[in-house]
């Protein structure tokens, strides 16, 4: 038997004021987005940018109704996918606010395990790594080079041409 460890590695600032003016102009567009989320049921608005490799930038958020709940992530990749046969994500940045009462939103969110298996695979179409910007309204914000990173020993398509 061999004992093997996976690391993980990211950046992180104390807020959006230290990002760079092209991640913090992705990151003030996912904060946009979340003004036209639709989460009836949970109230927990999240809105996601990403910045293609030809420069245009796309946005979208979460959207809940009684058969079905989209993370912000998903609605992107599914416009994506809806303008472009083929696309190569720069930067995604994702953001939230929580307007639940006595709730904060100032800590950075991360996108779920489905949202990461979907930001993966489009990396992977890419043949790019894709840095994902994580963050709240305020607060600090994470940095990720690489959804691969963030999905270790992920399922790949490989495995079914295997």
């Amino acid at each position: 038997m061999q004992k093997k460890s996976i690391e993980f590695h990211y950046e992180e600032y104390s807020s959006k004021d230290e990002l760079n003016s092209l991640d913090r102009a992705l990151l003030e567009q996912a904060l946009v987005a979340t003004t036209n989320a639709y989460p009836q049921f949970s109230k927990f608005q999240v809105g996601a940018a990403a910045r293609l490799s030809n420069g245009k930038i796309h946005l979208a958020s979460n959207f809940e109704n009684t058969s079905i709940t989209s993370c912000a992530e998903q609605e992107l990749l599914s416009h994506l996918h809806a303008l472009y046969r083929e696309f190569t994500i720069e930067t995604i940045a994702v953001t939230f606010d929580n307007t639940n009462p006595g709730t904060k939103s100032d800590f950075p969110i991360t996108p779920c395990g489905k949202c990461r298996q979907l930001l993966l695979e489009a990396e992977m179409s890419g043949k790019k790594p894709i840095r994902v910007i994580m963050a709240g309204q305020s607060g600090k914000v994470l940095v990720a080079t690489g959804v691969q990173t963030m999905l270790p020993l992920a399922y790949s398509a490989e495995f079914i041409n295997t």
